[in-house]
């Protein structure tokens, strides 16, 4: 059985720079351990840059269903010979070397785990009593506003339609990067099947759920989120990205008050 496989998700619609310039980190900054790499592109008119084909071990192209995590089910299922597994959407990049290392080690060293990720969101990191407001009367130590009760409500509805024990918690890894075995894949069915954004939703905190109720851990590779692996949109929340952010907006507000000659 080979050891490690990194799959790429993608769809027609999603700019060709982004897994430019996510081929492009990796090249820059070393995995640490061999892996293969693999692109699965939601579809069927899904066109490869042929520059970049030449990256990948293999391309598989789909039906544009599932989102994301529809791409990466499809994938480690095709992919039988593999005993891990890294996803991680096109609009993601690389920004430490021994990225795909820490991830095998952490996922390795950490007894009972069962899914490592960048991010524990924070938002659903409480329980499912004070996230759809059935706190019995009490004041809920979360900020919970109306419409994510709404939402919390929907997304508890579908996993006890899929049959996925919820916990006590919404507490999940958000589906940007997971790291896990096949193993583990194997044991909880991989990902359930979305065909709306909010069942999408509902399917990543259902995976982490699934893990979770055969006794696994869930684990967030570092102190801080994206801390190997960063997202166009999931921005790191360590004090110097937020720092360097803060100084960013600072320095576009002083620049486009700048008077010109």
């Amino acid at each position: 059985m080979k050891n490690i496989a990194v799959v790429v998700s993608t769809w027609v619609g999603s700019p060709p720079m982004y897994i430019g310039e996510l081929l492009k980190s990796m090249q820059e900054y070393d995995a640490g351990v061999p892996y293969d790499l693999y692109l699965c592109a939601n579809g069927e008119d899904y066109k490869i840059p042929e520059d970049l084909m030449s990256a990948f071990t293999n391309v598989f192209v789909r039906e544009n269903r599932g989102y994301n995590i529809g791409a990466w089910d499809h994938a480690w299922r095709m992919l039988t010979e593999y005993k891990y597994y890294l996803l991680m959407q096109d609009d993601c990049f690389i920004k430490k070397k021994g990225w795909l290392l820490d991830f095998f080690r952490c996922f390795n060293s950490t007894k009972d785990c069962g899914l490592v990720g960048e991010c524990l969101n924070k938002v659903w990191n409480h329980s499912w009593l004070e996230l759809t407001g059935n706190t019995g009367g009490g004041l809920s130590k979360a900020n919970i506003d109306e419409s994510l009760m709404r939402r919390a409500r929907n997304y508890l509805n579908l996993l006890q339609r899929w049959g996925i024990p919820a916990g006590e918690t919404a507490r999940h890894l958000t589906s940007v990067v997971h790291f896990t075995s096949r193993a583990i894949l194997e044991k909880v069915d991989g990902y359930n099947k979305a065909t709306t954004y909010e069942e999408a939703i509902a399917a990543e905190i259902g995976f982490s759920k699934k893990i979770e109720a055969r006794g696994y851990k869930l684990i967030q590779i570092g102190r801080y989120r994206h801390s190997r692996i960063g997202h166009r949109e999931w921005l790191s929340d360590s004090f110097l990205a937020k720092l360097k952010r803060s100084f960013q907006k600072r320095w576009k507000t002083w620049g486009s008050n700048r008077i010109s000659f």
